[in-house]
């Protein structure tokens, strides 16, 4: 009888276990280069490995990319808007991993 118990348990402690690690992660990005932000990704983007996530205003007078995504996935949550001053380091947006 006991033993029926304890085998019902160590179950239920791998299906959590397994339920936990098929659950998807959120990564932060965090940028490379500072600057004025003059354009950033939205909320429900897809991106891939590579993707553009946040473009500042470079002394040249263009456009350099601040970060890129890591991880394919959809973006969660945007930390910075255009107008926003960054530096590097700075988490810029939250990923769900895919």
């Amino acid at each position: 009888m006991r033993r029926g118990y304890v085998l019902a348990a160590g179950l239920t402690l791998l299906l959590l276990v397994f339920w936990l690690f098929r659950q998807s992660q959120t990564v932060d990005e965090t940028a490379v280069i500072g600057g004025e932000v003059t354009w950033a990704v939205q909320p429900g983007d897809e991106v891939t490995e590579g993707s553009e996530l946040v473009r500042v205003a470079a002394l040249s007078g263009g456009e350099a990319v601040a970060a890129r995504a890591r991880w394919r996935g959809v973006v969660r949550e945007t930390r910075v808007a255009s107008g926003d001053r960054i530096m590097s380091g700075t988490v810029i947006a939250r990923i769900e991993k895919k």
